[in-house]
Protein backbone atom coordinates (compact mmCIF):
# COMPACT_ATOMS: atom_id res chain seq x y z
CA UNK A 1 0.00 0.00 0.00
CA UNK A 2 1.52 3.31 -1.11
CA UNK A 3 0.98 6.39 1.05
CA UNK A 4 -1.64 8.89 -0.14
CA UNK A 5 0.18 12.19 0.32
CA UNK A 6 -3.06 14.11 -0.19
CA UNK A 7 -4.67 12.26 2.71
CA UNK A 8 -1.90 11.93 5.27
CA UNK A 9 -0.49 13.20 8.52
CA UNK A 10 1.39 15.83 6.47
CA UNK A 11 -1.96 17.26 5.35
CA UNK A 12 -3.19 17.34 8.96
CA UNK A 13 -0.18 19.52 9.82
CA UNK A 14 -0.97 21.74 6.82
CA UNK A 15 -4.59 22.21 7.98
CA UNK A 16 -3.26 23.39 11.34
CA UNK A 17 -0.74 25.73 9.73
CA UNK A 18 -3.46 27.21 7.51
CA UNK A 19 -5.83 27.71 10.46
CA UNK A 20 -3.20 29.70 12.35
CA UNK A 21 -2.32 31.84 9.31
CA UNK A 22 1.03 30.17 8.64
CA UNK A 23 2.38 29.08 5.27
CA UNK A 24 2.24 25.41 4.30
CA UNK A 25 3.71 23.38 1.45
CA UNK A 26 0.92 20.87 0.81
CA UNK A 27 -2.85 20.36 0.58
CA UNK A 28 -4.92 20.41 3.76
CA UNK A 29 -7.38 17.78 5.07
CA UNK A 30 -10.89 18.93 4.18
CA UNK A 31 -12.47 17.18 7.19
CA UNK A 32 -10.18 19.06 9.58
CA UNK A 33 -10.67 22.37 7.73
CA UNK A 34 -14.42 21.85 8.15
CA UNK A 35 -14.08 21.27 11.92
CA UNK A 36 -11.88 24.33 12.28
CA UNK A 37 -14.57 26.60 10.80
CA UNK A 38 -15.91 26.76 14.35
CA UNK A 39 -12.90 28.96 15.23
CA UNK A 40 -11.64 27.22 18.34
CA UNK A 41 -9.34 29.02 20.76
CA UNK A 42 -7.36 25.81 21.32
CA UNK A 43 -6.37 23.15 18.80
CA UNK A 44 -4.85 20.04 20.39
CA UNK A 45 -3.26 17.19 18.44
CA UNK A 46 -2.55 14.20 20.66
CA UNK A 47 -0.34 11.60 18.99
CA UNK A 48 -0.33 8.13 20.57
CA UNK A 49 2.65 6.29 19.14
CA UNK A 50 1.72 3.10 17.27
CA UNK A 51 -2.07 3.44 17.58
CA UNK A 52 -2.86 2.52 13.98
CA UNK A 53 -6.34 1.67 12.69
CA UNK A 54 -5.58 -2.05 13.00
CA UNK A 55 -4.77 -1.68 16.73
CA UNK A 56 -7.83 0.47 17.32
CA UNK A 57 -10.12 -2.12 15.73
CA UNK A 58 -8.48 -5.07 17.48
CA UNK A 59 -8.25 -3.67 21.02
CA UNK A 60 -11.40 -1.54 21.24
CA UNK A 61 -15.07 -2.16 20.52
CA UNK A 62 -17.12 -0.04 18.09
CA UNK A 63 -18.81 1.92 20.89
CA UNK A 64 -15.60 2.83 22.70
CA UNK A 65 -14.68 6.52 22.88
CA UNK A 66 -11.87 6.53 20.29
CA UNK A 67 -13.71 4.47 17.69
CA UNK A 68 -16.98 6.35 18.22
CA UNK A 69 -15.20 9.64 17.52
CA UNK A 70 -13.12 8.44 14.57
CA UNK A 71 -13.84 10.59 11.53
CA UNK A 72 -11.87 8.50 9.06
CA UNK A 73 -8.80 6.45 8.29
CA UNK A 74 -5.91 8.21 6.60
CA UNK A 75 -2.20 7.65 5.86
CA UNK A 76 0.99 7.96 7.81
CA UNK A 77 4.04 8.83 5.71
CA UNK A 78 6.61 6.50 4.23
CA UNK A 79 8.26 4.90 6.00
CA UNK A 80 5.48 4.65 8.59
CA UNK A 81 7.76 5.09 11.58
CA UNK A 82 8.12 7.58 14.44
CA UNK A 83 11.19 9.43 13.16
CA UNK A 84 9.68 10.33 9.79
CA UNK A 85 6.01 10.68 10.81
CA UNK A 86 6.46 12.82 13.93
CA UNK A 87 8.89 15.06 12.04
CA UNK A 88 6.19 15.46 9.36
CA UNK A 89 3.52 16.43 11.91
CA UNK A 90 6.02 18.80 13.54
CA UNK A 91 7.06 20.42 10.25
CA UNK A 92 4.25 20.05 7.69
CA UNK A 93 6.78 18.50 5.30
CA UNK A 94 7.08 15.07 3.69
CA UNK A 95 10.08 12.86 4.56
CA UNK A 96 11.35 13.59 1.03
CA UNK A 97 11.60 17.25 2.11
CA UNK A 98 12.66 17.09 5.78
CA UNK A 99 15.15 14.20 5.48
CA UNK A 100 14.41 12.45 8.80
CA UNK A 101 13.72 9.16 7.01
CA UNK A 102 14.02 6.63 9.82
CA UNK A 103 15.70 5.46 12.97
CA UNK A 104 19.29 5.18 11.68
CA UNK A 105 20.80 7.30 8.90
CA UNK A 106 24.24 7.36 7.28
CA UNK A 107 26.00 10.73 7.62
CA UNK A 108 28.98 11.04 5.27
CA UNK A 109 30.12 14.14 7.17
CA UNK A 110 31.27 11.89 10.02
CA UNK A 111 31.20 8.55 8.13
CA UNK A 112 28.81 7.02 10.66
CA UNK A 113 25.34 5.50 10.80
CA UNK A 114 23.60 7.46 13.53
CA UNK A 115 20.34 6.79 15.40
CA UNK A 116 18.83 10.16 14.51
CA UNK A 117 16.67 10.89 17.56
CA UNK A 118 18.92 9.57 20.31
CA UNK A 119 22.28 10.48 18.69
CA UNK A 120 23.99 7.11 19.15
CA UNK A 121 25.99 4.95 16.75
CA UNK A 122 23.91 2.21 15.11
CA UNK A 123 23.40 -0.91 17.28
CA UNK A 124 25.26 0.65 20.22
CA UNK A 125 24.68 3.05 23.11
CA UNK A 126 27.78 5.09 22.23
CA UNK A 127 27.18 8.79 21.57
CA UNK A 128 27.81 9.51 17.87
CA UNK A 129 29.34 12.95 18.53
CA UNK A 130 29.55 15.64 21.19
CA UNK A 131 26.74 17.49 19.36
CA UNK A 132 23.37 16.28 18.04
CA UNK A 133 24.28 15.02 14.57
CA UNK A 134 20.84 14.93 12.93
CA UNK A 135 19.84 18.36 14.26
CA UNK A 136 23.04 19.82 12.84
CA UNK A 137 22.90 18.25 9.36
CA UNK A 138 19.14 17.94 8.76
CA UNK A 139 17.56 20.91 10.58
CA UNK A 140 14.03 22.05 9.70
CA UNK A 141 11.66 24.86 10.62
CA UNK A 142 9.10 23.54 13.11
CA UNK A 143 5.34 24.00 12.98
CA UNK A 144 5.60 25.85 16.34
CA UNK A 145 8.01 28.38 14.88
CA UNK A 146 5.86 28.81 11.75
CA UNK A 147 2.73 29.44 13.86
CA UNK A 148 4.49 31.92 16.15
CA UNK A 149 5.97 33.80 13.17
CA UNK A 150 2.48 34.10 11.62
CA UNK A 151 1.61 36.09 14.75
CA UNK A 152 -1.99 34.92 15.36
CA UNK A 153 -1.34 32.36 18.08
CA UNK A 154 1.17 30.59 20.28
CA UNK A 155 2.27 26.94 19.95
CA UNK A 156 3.45 24.32 22.44
CA UNK A 157 4.81 20.79 22.39
CA UNK A 158 3.97 18.62 25.40
CA UNK A 159 6.10 15.47 25.70
CA UNK A 160 9.23 14.07 27.34
CA UNK A 161 11.22 16.02 24.75
CA UNK A 162 8.94 19.01 24.07
CA UNK A 163 8.87 22.69 25.05
CA UNK A 164 6.65 21.64 27.97
CA UNK A 165 8.28 18.54 29.43
CA UNK A 166 6.30 15.80 31.17
CA UNK A 167 7.16 12.35 32.53
CA UNK A 168 3.80 10.56 32.76
CA UNK A 169 0.60 10.47 30.71
CA UNK A 170 -1.29 12.06 33.62
CA UNK A 171 1.17 14.94 33.54
CA UNK A 172 0.60 15.23 29.80
CA UNK A 173 -3.19 15.53 30.10
CA UNK A 174 -2.82 17.91 33.08
CA UNK A 175 -0.48 20.14 31.10
CA UNK A 176 -2.80 20.18 28.08
CA UNK A 177 -5.67 21.19 30.40
CA UNK A 178 -3.58 23.92 32.01
CA UNK A 179 -2.58 25.39 28.65
CA UNK A 180 -6.14 25.22 27.30
CA UNK A 181 -7.34 27.28 30.29
CA UNK A 182 -5.17 30.30 29.35
CA UNK A 183 -6.76 33.07 27.28
CA UNK A 184 -4.41 33.09 24.28
CA UNK A 185 -5.21 31.33 20.99
CA UNK A 186 -2.91 28.35 20.67
CA UNK A 187 -1.85 25.07 19.12
CA UNK A 188 -0.82 22.21 21.43
CA UNK A 189 0.86 19.03 20.25
CA UNK A 190 1.07 16.18 22.75
CA UNK A 191 3.13 13.05 22.12
CA UNK A 192 3.11 9.78 24.12
CA UNK A 193 5.30 6.72 23.44
CA UNK A 194 2.65 4.06 24.07
CA UNK A 195 1.17 1.74 22.89
CA UNK A 196 4.25 1.54 20.59
CA UNK A 197 6.79 0.69 23.33
CA UNK A 198 4.61 -2.13 24.66
CA UNK A 199 3.96 -3.50 21.18
CA UNK A 200 7.68 -3.67 20.42
CA UNK A 201 8.22 -5.72 23.55
CA UNK A 202 5.12 -7.93 23.75
CA UNK A 203 3.65 -7.95 20.23
CA UNK A 204 0.86 -5.81 18.82
CA UNK A 205 -2.05 -8.05 19.93
CA UNK A 206 -0.97 -8.68 23.53
CA UNK A 207 -3.49 -8.21 26.38
CA UNK A 208 -1.11 -5.69 28.04
CA UNK A 209 -1.50 -3.54 24.93
CA UNK A 210 -5.30 -3.80 25.19
CA UNK A 211 -5.16 -2.64 28.83
CA UNK A 212 -2.86 0.24 27.94
CA UNK A 213 -4.99 1.51 25.05
CA UNK A 214 -8.15 1.35 27.18
CA UNK A 215 -6.40 3.26 29.96
CA UNK A 216 -5.12 5.96 27.58
CA UNK A 217 -8.58 6.24 26.05
CA UNK A 218 -10.22 6.70 29.44
CA UNK A 219 -7.75 9.42 30.42
CA UNK A 220 -8.22 11.29 27.14
CA UNK A 221 -12.01 11.02 27.50
CA UNK A 222 -11.82 12.44 31.06
CA UNK A 223 -9.56 15.26 29.91
CA UNK A 224 -11.95 16.19 27.09
CA UNK A 225 -14.86 16.49 29.55
CA UNK A 226 -13.01 19.31 31.28
CA UNK A 227 -12.15 21.33 28.15
CA UNK A 228 -14.07 24.05 26.35
CA UNK A 229 -13.52 26.04 23.14
CA UNK A 230 -11.11 23.28 22.09
CA UNK A 231 -10.78 20.89 19.18
CA UNK A 232 -8.95 17.71 20.23
CA UNK A 233 -7.58 15.50 17.48
CA UNK A 234 -6.21 12.08 18.48
CA UNK A 235 -4.07 10.29 15.92
CA UNK A 236 -1.00 8.08 15.49
CA UNK A 237 2.29 8.15 13.65
CA UNK A 238 1.96 4.59 12.28
CA UNK A 239 0.50 1.15 12.91
CA UNK A 240 2.26 -2.11 13.81
CA UNK A 241 2.69 -5.72 12.74
CA UNK A 242 4.21 -8.78 14.39
CA UNK A 243 7.24 -10.06 12.53
CA UNK A 244 10.31 -12.29 12.34
CA UNK A 245 13.78 -11.14 11.26
CA UNK A 246 16.42 -12.18 8.79
CA UNK A 247 19.96 -11.52 10.08
CA UNK A 248 22.12 -10.24 7.23
CA UNK A 249 25.39 -11.62 8.59
CA UNK A 250 23.88 -15.08 7.93
CA UNK A 251 24.18 -14.24 4.21
CA UNK A 252 27.95 -13.88 3.59
CA UNK A 253 27.55 -13.36 -0.17
CA UNK A 254 25.33 -10.31 0.40
CA UNK A 255 27.59 -8.98 3.16
CA UNK A 256 30.61 -8.96 0.81
CA UNK A 257 28.66 -6.72 -1.58
CA UNK A 258 28.09 -4.01 1.03
CA UNK A 259 30.16 -0.86 1.53
CA UNK A 260 28.76 -0.45 5.05
CA UNK A 261 26.03 -1.84 7.32
CA UNK A 262 22.37 -1.31 6.44
CA UNK A 263 20.41 1.70 7.70
CA UNK A 264 17.02 3.48 7.99
CA UNK A 265 14.72 0.75 9.49
CA UNK A 266 14.35 -3.04 9.70
CA UNK A 267 11.38 -2.95 7.29
CA UNK A 268 12.69 -0.12 5.11
CA UNK A 269 16.31 -0.89 4.46
CA UNK A 270 18.98 1.17 2.70
CA UNK A 271 21.78 -0.85 1.08
CA UNK A 272 25.09 0.76 0.07
CA UNK A 273 26.67 -1.46 -2.58
CA UNK A 274 30.26 -1.72 -3.82
CA UNK A 275 30.55 -0.53 -7.42
CA UNK A 276 31.42 -3.96 -8.81
CA UNK A 277 28.28 -5.56 -7.32
CA UNK A 278 25.65 -3.00 -8.33
CA UNK A 279 24.17 -5.30 -10.98
CA UNK A 280 24.54 -8.56 -9.01
CA UNK A 281 23.02 -7.31 -5.77
CA UNK A 282 19.32 -7.28 -6.83
CA UNK A 283 19.60 -10.83 -8.18
CA UNK A 284 21.25 -12.13 -5.00
CA UNK A 285 18.75 -10.26 -2.81
CA UNK A 286 15.79 -11.74 -4.69
CA UNK A 287 17.30 -15.22 -4.50
CA UNK A 288 17.38 -15.00 -0.71
CA UNK A 289 14.27 -12.99 0.15
CA UNK A 290 11.93 -13.58 -2.77
CA UNK A 291 8.73 -11.53 -2.74
CA UNK A 292 8.80 -10.59 0.93
CA UNK A 293 10.37 -7.24 0.06
CA UNK A 294 10.08 -4.82 -2.83
CA UNK A 295 13.54 -3.79 -4.00
CA UNK A 296 13.97 -0.41 -5.66
CA UNK A 297 17.01 1.35 -7.02
CA UNK A 298 17.71 4.91 -5.85
CA UNK A 299 16.34 6.24 -9.15
CA UNK A 300 13.10 4.23 -8.81
CA UNK A 301 12.57 5.47 -5.23
CA UNK A 302 12.77 9.08 -6.43
CA UNK A 303 10.68 8.47 -9.55
CA UNK A 304 7.87 6.77 -7.59
CA UNK A 305 7.67 9.57 -4.95
CA UNK A 306 7.64 6.90 -2.24
CA UNK A 307 8.79 9.36 0.45
CA UNK A 308 6.46 12.12 -0.75
CA UNK A 309 6.51 15.19 -2.94
CA UNK A 310 8.15 18.61 -2.75
CA UNK A 311 11.72 19.83 -2.89
CA UNK A 312 14.14 16.96 -2.38
CA UNK A 313 16.25 17.29 0.78
CA UNK A 314 19.94 17.69 -0.10
CA UNK A 315 20.81 14.54 1.87
CA UNK A 316 17.92 12.39 0.64
CA UNK A 317 19.84 10.52 -2.06
CA UNK A 318 22.67 9.72 0.34
CA UNK A 319 20.26 8.44 3.00
CA UNK A 320 18.43 5.96 0.74
CA UNK A 321 21.62 4.24 -0.47
CA UNK A 322 21.91 2.43 -3.82
CA UNK A 323 18.93 0.14 -3.19
CA UNK A 324 15.97 0.33 -0.85
CA UNK A 325 14.21 -2.85 0.32
CA UNK A 326 10.65 -2.41 1.58
CA UNK A 327 8.86 -5.09 3.60
CA UNK A 328 5.48 -6.18 2.25
CA UNK A 329 5.02 -9.30 4.43
CA UNK A 330 5.78 -10.15 8.08
CA UNK A 331 9.58 -9.98 7.88
CA UNK A 332 12.31 -7.50 8.71
CA UNK A 333 16.07 -7.47 8.12
CA UNK A 334 18.61 -6.66 10.82
CA UNK A 335 22.34 -6.40 10.25
CA UNK A 336 23.67 -8.72 12.95
CA UNK A 337 22.78 -10.51 16.18
CA UNK A 338 23.71 -7.27 18.00
CA UNK A 339 20.79 -5.51 16.29
CA UNK A 340 17.47 -5.19 18.15
CA UNK A 341 14.79 -7.62 17.00
CA UNK A 342 11.40 -6.36 18.16
CA UNK A 343 8.45 -8.76 18.31
CA UNK A 344 6.32 -6.15 16.58
CA UNK A 345 7.53 -3.32 14.39
CA UNK A 346 6.64 -0.95 11.55
CA UNK A 347 8.12 1.03 8.61
CA UNK A 348 6.98 -1.42 5.91
CA UNK A 349 4.39 -1.01 3.16
CA UNK A 350 1.37 -2.84 4.59
CA UNK A 351 -2.03 -1.40 5.48
CA UNK A 352 -1.45 -2.37 9.12
CA UNK A 353 1.51 0.01 9.27
CA UNK A 354 0.32 2.84 7.04
CA UNK A 355 -3.35 3.31 8.04
CA UNK A 356 -3.85 5.60 11.02
CA UNK A 357 -7.03 7.01 12.63
CA UNK A 358 -8.25 10.60 12.61
CA UNK A 359 -10.24 10.98 15.83
CA UNK A 360 -11.87 14.33 16.66
CA UNK A 361 -13.57 15.58 19.82
CA UNK A 362 -15.16 19.04 19.53
CA UNK A 363 -15.64 20.96 22.79
CA UNK A 364 -17.37 24.32 22.27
Amino acid sequence: MFVDYNNSIVNLACSILKYFGAESEHNTLKEVDELLKDQYKNVVVLLLDGLGVDALQYHLSENDFFRKNMIKEYSSVFPPTTTSATTSIESGLTPFEHGWLGWSLYFSEINKIVNAFINTDKDTEIQAADYHVASKFIPYKSIYEKIRVAGMANAYSVSKFGSNKIKTFDELTDEVERLCATSEKKYIYGYWENPDSLMHEFGCYNSLVTENIKELEEKVSDMCKRLSDTLVIVTADHGHCNLKHYVLTDYPKLITMLKRPISIETRSIAFYIKEEYLNDFPIEFKNNFGDEFLLYSKEEVIQKNIFGFGKMHPKFEEFIGDYLAIAVSDKGIVYSQESKQFISNHAGMTEQEIKIPLIAICKK
